[in-house]
């Protein structure tokens, strides 16, 4: 697929709004990337497979008497904390740029309910160590969280969270959660290749070859990242929640696949944007009172 068709014009999305310096590497790259092609392709995909924010935190933010471990992964580490001590395991999975303490809302009213809740920052977000990773890694990320802690009851994934979730669930069908929710989760590859297109601002050409050495090096490509084909197939009693302000992932979308979901209860909401749907007490109190559903 041609990056042309990916194209949207996000100019008034705040989130994609660049400080001085990010602007100076924006230039940077398109002229390395006129001038020294195979460099410039080189660093394109260093940034696409990089975060430019970790967006630290502290455990103060999170509620007390976590239980905090540092798991060996890949080249590095992945940070979890759990709380609760239920048989019940419910999973939080942050998305792009995000962190664990994101999902933290969500701990208590859950923990009071009795479950155990275990969240993680995925590589180089928070405070999981810093290595390159994508949307598929993030998918086996979550897979290894789950081979430490076990089963899972339930899932609640926000955005490329969400996307990594269902492409897991689609691969490894025995880790299928008895609840599910997808918060604002983005249609596929092609919604995090825009993101990056607006803040890089790279011609059509480089973003094509950008296209064809993630598939060669990571086997990701557009069409089996699309999670709406795979949304039909979804045997879960699920929660689907987005926000009609969301300007990352837009409501059309949430809408479409939120009425492919069979069975799937849709909970749709105003001015809480992309992320401050996560702190709403109302999509809380939602989301809780689904997975305390029989």
């Amino acid at each position: 697929m041609s990056i042309a068709k990916l194209a949207v014009n996000t100019s008034g999305d705040k989130t994609f709004s660049l400080n001085a310096t990010q602007k100076l590497q924006r230039l940077a790259l398109r002229a390395c990337c006129a001038t020294l092609p195979p460099l410039g392709l080189q660093i394109a995909m260093y940034h696409f497979t990089n975060v430019r924010q970790r967006r630290p935190y502290s455990l103060a933010e999170f509620p007390e008497q976590s239980q905090s471990k540092s798991l060996v992964y890949r080249d590095g580490h992945i940070v979890t904390h759990s709380w609760g001590k239920g048989g019940k395991l419910i999973f939080l999975v942050h998305g792009w740029e995000s962190n664990s303490s994101l999902m933290k809302g969500f701990i208590t009213p859950l923990v009071q309910q009795g479950y155990k809740v275990v969240v993680f920052d995925m590589p180089s977000h928070g405070h999981s160590s810093k290595q390159a990773t994508h949307l598929s890694d993030f998918s086996a990320a979550l897979e290894f969280v789950i081979s430490v802690y076990g089963q899972p009851f339930g899932i609640i994934a926000h955005s490329f969270g969400g996307t990594a979730t269902v492409l897991l669930l689609r691969d490894k069908q025995h880790l299928l959660p008895k609840k599910l929710c997808l918060i604002s989760p983005m249609q596929s590859l092609s919604s995090h290749l825009r993101v990056f297109n607006t803040i890089t601002g790279l011609s059509e050409a480089m973003m094509n070859k950008l296209l064809i050495k993630l598939k060669t090096q990571y086997a990701l490509e557009i069409n089996s990242t699309d999670i709406s084909g795979l949304m039909r197939d979804l045997r879960i009693p699920g929660l689907f929640v987005h926000d009609e302000h969301d300007q990352l992932i837009p409501i059309e979308l949430g809408d479409y696949l939120a009425s492919i979901w069979t069975g799937a209860r849709y909970l749709r909401t105003r001015e809480l944007g992309h992320r401050k749907i996560l702190k709403d007490p109302h999509v809380i109190k939602q989301v809780t009172e689904y997975m305390l559903e029989r």
